[in-house]
């Protein structure tokens, strides 16, 4: 019994060690673990005490250091996690290697020694007073030990003999047939006299399973390693060149998209301190955000066929007949303004041209030439309209087709018309509510210069067709239109200043303008141009900007804030001149005044210049204030200067036009 007990004891020592062993592997991971926290912990400290210093060529980028970094961590990690988990694989894990096999089959040939009778009278145990009684328990102590030591093989031993006697068919355990089993399903463990047998099919099957786990567990580790490192390099390298070149595919599908700041991987960082993919992509992006500025949308076409064209640089892309609505306005007084500020114009011109681009941009335009004082400004209708479709609006005549145009398109045409018009009406009226501006008028030496000085400017629309693309040459390519209608929206601007009214509407324009917004302009003339033998009508629209109340206590109107800050053009409205604030508060004139004039106006067509005489003279003076005061009609006061150098009288060869050979309005 002692035996058996001894052989228990022995199975769970070794039992005991193992388990020993696995705890010895896992403090030896907890220390490669702490040993790694104290390198990153250094590392960091070393980074942070480093100075800065400027990248020079041949030194490690922070891209690659940050590849460098991921892929020590995750090599440390893999590594660790398979030394954590690879022992799950192995079969000791799980069963202990019976290391009764050998040491129990020694003790097992001992006890069956001592039970020897043979044995015990070599050494003269078994004397006449107790022989039986040492022999019979010495072999139940045999027996012992092999029960204990068939039991604690669990199962697996198929064969055993004790110094050439054979015991497996007492135990009844001769279960395996030797012969049918591989070399590695069996083992025989041997003293030299005593032979056992183990059946190791079981192990074996669950060895191999364990090894296809461990493989499979292997490959998982390599599969998400290749995954991991492959994720870092396109996460840090091909990501932002594949957005660099759906930038490219972008700008060349459509060149005047906005395009968006990159907001991750490094906001708010300085340059030093992002990765240089970043800075790059941040650098593409601002290069593509300042050729759309650049080229505008004239140069839309130049970008595109560069952008698509696999070969050189070719600024020079053949133009493209195209019809739109071209607006000119000029700042008055820009050269004494240039000659007082100095410097200080850049500034001056920039916050003008703030507040004229972003009123254009809003009302479906776009800023094509800034001239000094003066800015060009193209509204493109949708679609592809023609000069038919232009002409049929204004003539209400069929279309080349000989069908008349149809509603849809018409309306079109007639909403881009009023957004021009209301783009400029509301324009005059911010330039006197930016608090930038008005500082201006407070300049003393520009008001030595220019008494009463304020900010003003004049305005022309035409409508026709023009040639946009690159005019210029391989060194130097700007993007415009070329065409007498472009020239005429200038002639129309410059003319302003003899009509007395800061806004002159040509009567191409006026009649593509909807009904409702043609029936608030005025005709004030009927000319024709130098170079030219078809009469043209002169219309405009008008103003009154002292009718504004504006409250200088609004936080809008501080001068620090940009003219977004006051804008009432950002808001959707169903007919903007009977809704947006800054056209019904400017609005310069009545029903009743539209009225009279028209019936003066047509009497001044009509050849009966004593009548309009009269009543444009009425109309000289109908115009009020705020504060009551006459306002003098620019307008009427031309017209009248027109039939006072004929004495009132209509010349003879009246045509109900005449010639404007005014410098002003001439090329």
């Amino acid at each position: 019994v002692r035996d058996g007990a001894t052989l228990t004891r022995a199975g769970r020592t070794s039992r005991a060690g193992t388990k020993a062993g696995r705890i010895v592997r896992l403090v030896r991971l907890i220390r490669i673990l702490k040993l790694y926290k104290h390198w990153t912990k250094s590392k960091k400290k070393y980074d942070d005490d480093a100075p800065i210093i400027e990248a020079e060529i041949g030194s490690e980028s922070r891209v690659g250091q940050k590849l460098s970094d991921l892929t020590t961590r995750r090599v440390i990690v893999g590594v660790l996690l398979m030394l954590f988990i690879l022992p799950l694989f192995e079969y000791s894990t799980y069963t202990e290697r019976l290391t009764l096999m050998e040491g129990g089959l020694e003790m097992v040939e001992q006890t069956h020694k001592f039970s020897d009778p043979a044995y015990l009278n070599s050494t003269d145990s078994g004397g006449d007073d107790g022989g039986g009684a040492v022999l019979e328990s010495n072999l139940t102590g045999f027996f012992s030990a092999m029960d204990s030591y068939v039991r604690n093989t669990d199962g697996k031993l198929y064969w055993i003999n004790i110094q050439g006697v054979n015991y497996s068919d007492h135990y009844n355990i001769s279960g395996a047939n030797h012969r049918l089993l591989r070399g590695v399903e069996f083992e025989i463990i041997s003293t030299g006299t005593s032979f056992a047998k183990f059946d190791l099919r079981a192990d074996s099957i669950m060895q191999a399973l364990l090894s296809i786990s461990q493989t499979v567990f292997i490959c998982l580790i390599l599969g998400l390693g290749a995954m991991l490192f492959s994720r870092d390099a396109h996460n840090l390298v091909l990501l932002p060149i594949e957005r660099m070149i759906k930038k490219v595919r972008d700008m060349s599908e459509n060149p005047l998209q906005k395009q968006g700041n990159l907001l991750d991987n490094g906001v708010g960082k300085q340059d030093s301190e992002q990765f240089e993919t970043k800075i790059l992509e941040n650098a593409f992006s601002k290069i593509c955000s300042l050729m759309a500025v650049g080229f505008g949308e004239a140069g839309a076409q130049i970008i595109t066929e560069n952008l698509k064209n696999k070969g050189e640089l070719d600024a020079m892309v053949p133009g493209k007949k195209m019809v739109a609505i071209f607006g000119f306005c000029d700042i008055r007084q820009f050269t004494d303004a240039t000659e007082v500020l100095q410097e200080g114009v850049m500034e001056f011109v920039n916050s003008i041209a703030q507040i004229v681009h972003m009123e254009v941009a809003l009302h479906g335009g776009s800023a094509n030439k800034n001239i000094g004082d003066a800015f060009l400004l193209v509204w493109k209708f949708p679609g592809e309209a023609t000069m038919h479709d232009v002409t049929a609006v204004t003539t209400q005549q069929p279309g080349p087709d000989g069908l008349a145009i149809q509603t849809d398109k018409m309306s079109k045409i007639n909403h881009v018309a009023d957004k021009a018009l209301a783009t400029f009406v509301i324009i005059m009226a911010m330039l006197k509510k930016s608090a930038r501006l008005r500082s201006y008028s407070q300049n003393p030496v520009l008001n030595l210069r220019i008494p009463n000085y304020s900010v003003q400017m004049g305005f022309g629309l035409h409508v026709g067709w023009a040639i946009e693309g690159a005019i210029g040459s391989e060194y130097k390519v700007d993007a415009s239109y070329l065409s007498p209608n472009v020239n005429m929206a200038s002639r129309l601007e410059a003319a302003t200043k003899q009509f007395g009214t800061p806004l002159l509407l040509s009567e191409d324009f006026a009649n593509i303008l909807s009904d409702r917004t043609r029936e608030k302009c005025r005709q004030i003339d009927v000319v024709t141009v130098k170079g030219s033998t078809l009469p043209m009508g002169l219309y405009t629209y008008d103003v009154d900007l002292t009718k504004m109340d504006l409250d200088m206590g609004d936080p809008r109107y501080a001068v620090d804030n940009d003219p977004e800050a006051f804008t009432e053009s950002e808001r959707r409205y169903k007919d903007e001149f009977e809704e947006h604030p800054d056209i019904t508060m400017t609005r310069g004139w009545t029903p009743e005044f539209l009225a009279k004039w028209r019936t003066g106006f047509q009497a001044y067509k009509a050849g009966s210049w004593e009548k309009a005489r009269e009543i444009i003279k009425e109309c000289a003076s109908m115009k009020r204030s705020s504060t009551g005061e006459v306002i003098k009609d620019g307008p009427s006061q031309s017209l009248l200067r027109v039939i006072e150098s004929y004495n009132g009288q209509a010349p003879p060869n009246w045509k109900v036009y005449r010639e404007l050979m005014e410098k002003c309005i001439e090329d």
